[in-house]
């Protein structure tokens, strides 16, 4: 038969449609059958330590289980057991011959996640059966690192006392234990890691020490731990923003109280120029709501660093100062502050704004803000509508279309 003679050449319907259910009932059976033998076996030693039955994880292991067995990824019953911070399971596990350095398909071994729980006893007990205090993840996280996290004290110290690196470097930012101690506020766990001789002065791969992971995130506790051991209150970032202007930024202000007590320097500025009262009026801030601390917060701040010697009329890199921040926080205390301090309210940055010019409205930073209370306020107190300029884009629509509506017929 010739191939267009094939082509429309009609079957019954009947037989088609007859052939197509037989088809799918087939493929239906063939499919359940087919998805019930990928799911594999249940092992009845894990599930037994799973469920906590220790009865049957004995007459298991009595019976000669493989107490390595493990399920498709890796995990076997030791596994389940630190994760369930088992003891006894483990224990009769490692009795019977468990391995206490298997690992998962992704590495995880059992010593992790008695890490991740912060138990003491679990950790020494597979660090005696030979599990290794160093054996870290695919980007570098070790057990010390794991257990700081979670502040138990007692859990670091079992890892350093059976040989766990104090100083490892993780490969992802290049933290070490005492930066996660110090993120997360543990100081009874960094107290442990520096008296085992962690380096207080270490820095990640973007230049944080421990102190200054402390002050960004508000470690008070953390913070005097590092301070008793000899931390430097005036740490620096490489772009040169200090421990006191990242607590300040960050609306940390009982963090930078602790640091002006310290000795730290009130009048470091970054390298770009702006001083501890530049960051708290609101300079390099994106909006209030958007960023850390109240007006009222920084208000406080801010006539904390004037008594401590900062300079009204500073200016930054970009040609900024503390009132440009002031209005962008829309902070009208900040701005009757500094203005009865003497700060020009005419100065202009480098973009051409004055406060005035801020308030009016710009677009910043890829927003549209304005201020019309502060607009008042600074007509009120004397600001030069002509000193600062706004370019097109930080026009609101309608001032386009008033512009637009105005300009010359070409």
């Amino acid at each position: 038969m010739r191939l267009g003679a094939l082509m429309t050449q009609r079957k019954p319907a009947f037989r088609a449609t007859h052939w197509l259910a037989a088809g799918l009932a087939i493929a239906a059976v063939i499919g359940g059958d087919a998805a019930d033998a990928a799911q594999p076996p249940d092992i009845p030693l894990i599930e037994a330590v799973k469920a906590g039955d220790a009865g049957a994880v004995e007459a298991l292991i009595d019976a000669g289980t493989d107490v390595g067995a493990a399920e498709p990824d890796g995990t076997t019953a030791l596994h389940w057991a630190a994760h369930n911070d088992d003891l006894a399971a483990a224990a009769r596990l490692l009795e019977a011959g468990a391995r206490a350095d298997a690992t998962t398909r992704y590495g995880i071994a059992p010593l992790a996640l008695a890490a991740t729980n912060g138990s003491a006893d679990m950790l020494g007990m597979l660090l005696e059966a030979g599990a290794d205090p160093n054996r870290a993840s695919g980007e570098g996280e070790t057990p010390l690192m794991t257990v700081a996290r979670t502040g138990v004290a007692p859990a670091v110290e079992v890892l350093l006392e059976h040989g766990a690196e104090v100083d490892a470097v993780e490969g992802w930012r290049g933290q070490t234990a005492l930066m996660w101690t110090a993120s997360q506020d543990q100081p009874e766990a960094a107290a442990a890691l520096i008296a085992a001789g962690a380096d207080v002065h270490a820095r990640s791969g973007g230049g944080f020490t421990p102190l200054l992971f402390a002050a960004r995130e508000g470690s008070l506790r953390a913070l005097d731990a590092l301070l008793a051991a000899g931390a430097d209150p005036d740490d620096t970032l490489p772009d040169g923003t200090s421990a006191l202007g990242m607590a300040v930024y960050n609306a940390q202000y009982e963090i930078a109280a602790r640091l002006l007590a310290a000795g730290a320097d009130p009048n470091q500025t970054t390298a770009n120029g702006a001083t501890p009262m530049m960051a708290a009026a609101g300079v390099g801030i994106w909006k209030i709501g958007e960023n850390p601390g109240t007006n009222d917060e920084a208000l406080a701040a801010v006539e904390l660093a004037w008594e401590l010697g900062n300079d009204v009329n500073a200016v930054d890199g970009n040609g900024d100062t503390a009132l440009h921040g002031a209005i962008h926080r829309g902070a009208d205390g900040i701005v009757r502050f500094l203005h009865d301090k003497g700060a020009d309210l005419d100065a202009v940055n480098g973009t051409g704004w004055t406060a005035l010019s801020i308030a009016q409205g710009v677009f910043y930073p890829n927003t549209f803000n304005r201020h019309p209370h502060l607009v008042t306020l600074l007509g009120e107190l004397g600001a030069d509508p002509a000193a600062g300029s706004r370019r097109q884009l930080d026009l609101a629509p309608w001032e386009r279309q008033a512009l637009a509506a105005d300009a010359p017929r070409p």
